[in-house]
């Protein structure tokens, strides 16, 4: 990888993702480069199947990359073991889902204060 972008706070550089099942590998996202500052607001469109999806569990260390380089704020999140990036999800990225995804047990006050614990 070449020298990273200092001011970048999401830095990746030829992210790639496959999918297997069995013996059938379906690659789905495609040398991806992407580099967001600190502060700044991005939006994420395409078809429906075209990687959006695939690429926000990527920058949001739900899932990794199958290929390339992810720095989140200068750290090589393949470096990351899962408590930390735990805590990344936690207390770094936020999502906007288009579903609630909401704990059906809990009351929307539970389910909304739920990072604070």
């Amino acid at each position: 990888m070449t020298k990273a972008n200092t001011d970048a706070l999401i830095d990746i550089r030829a992210v790639t993702k496959s999918y297997v099942s069995g013996s059938v590998e379906t690659p789905v996202l495609f040398g991806i480069d992407l580099q967001v500052a600190r502060g700044d607001f991005i939006a994420v469109m395409g078809q429906s199947g075209s990687g959006k999806s695939t690429l926000m569990n990527i920058l949001g260390c739900l899932d990794q990359a199958s290929g390339g380089d992810y720095l989140l704020d200068g750290a090589d999140t393949r470096a990351l073991t899962r408590p930390q990036l735990a805590e990344i999800r936690n207390r770094t990225i936020g999502f906007v889902f288009q579903s609630f995804n909401l704990i059906k047990r809990m009351s929307i006050l539970e389910n909304v204060a739920l990072p604070l614990i």
